[in-house]
């Protein structure tokens, strides 16, 4: 894939990089330390479908530019592994017609946060918590996992989505509280809903193990490692969850069995 529009700006890459700090810091704050797979990030940490309207990107081929930026070490935030790897990154992102998503060819490549950038936006965080700004700024969606009146700002684009396909039934029992969509007592055990996913174009991947997805088929369990690769959903809430995630980040619900 070639690039015909101009770069995301230096906001983008510091948006991703806090994304994916918060987001590593809520399922495992230890791995900050350790080296993440390339895969993880573009798959499952902060993928494009379910983040780009916090990223404020608007196209998939803005996001993988941004992406190629941040592995190719712009902005000090990161450093990929081996260095062969990353030496190619670097200068794909500096080409003039540079292929955005030629990081999706290295999914065993890893890349290590670096640790004062990842202090950085902790520190940020806790600041925001100690001296919240009621007039807000521009920095005001640095909070966003601060306290669940927080989070809810922070939601990715589809939790707004909630109210249309609530079901009839789950309407009736909560007419007392209209204003939810869903009910924080639900009697589900909290496995999430699986459906298939739709392979429609070549390239795509296990988040697992890395292996080709087979085009033009409905997945949900990976043909090289048997992993559950399928579309998740919220049973509480109807909120798409990504793998790997422990809970639910519209309604906060525990999933069990989920990853």
């Amino acid at each position: 894939m070639t690039s015909t529009s101009p770069p995301a700006g230096p906001d983008a890459l510091a948006r991703l990089f806090r994304r994916l700090v918060l987001n590593v810091t809520q399922l495992d704050p230890s791995r900050l330390d350790g080296p993440l797979p390339i895969v993880e990030i573009h798959q499952n940490l902060v993928p494009y479908r379910t983040h780009r309207a916090i990223l404020a990107i608007d196209t998939n081929q803005d996001y993988e530019m941004t992406v190629l930026r941040f592995l190719a070490g712009e902005g000090g935030f990161a450093r990929v592994e081996p260095d062969e790897v990353r030496a190619l990154f670097e200068r794909e992102a500096d080409a003039v017609n540079p292929e955005t998503g030629i990081f999706r060819r290295f999914p065993s490549a890893t890349v290590r946060l670096e640790p004062d950038q990842v202090r950085g936006v902790l520190d940020g965080v806790d600041a925001a918590r100690r001296e919240p700004d009621p007039a807000g700024s521009a920095d005001a969606p640095a909070p966003v996992v601060a306290t669940p009146p927080v989070r809810a700002a922070d939601v990715p684009e589809p939790a707004f989505e909630i109210v249309a396909p609530v079901p009839p039934a789950a309407l009736d029992e909560e007419e007392e509280q209209p204003e939810l969509p869903f009910s924080l007592e639900d009697e589900s055990d909290g496995s999430p809903e699986t459906t298939g996913r739709d392979v429609t174009l070549p390239g795509a991947q296990c988040s697992y193990c890395g292996g080709e997805l087979p085009v033009g088929r409905t997945v949900i369990f990976c043909p090289h490692c048997g992993q559950n690769v399928g579309v998740m959903h919220c049973p509480i809430c109807g909120t798409e969850l990504d793998v790997g995630w422990r809970f639910c980040l519209t309604c906060g619900r525990e999933m069990a069995g989920l990853g």
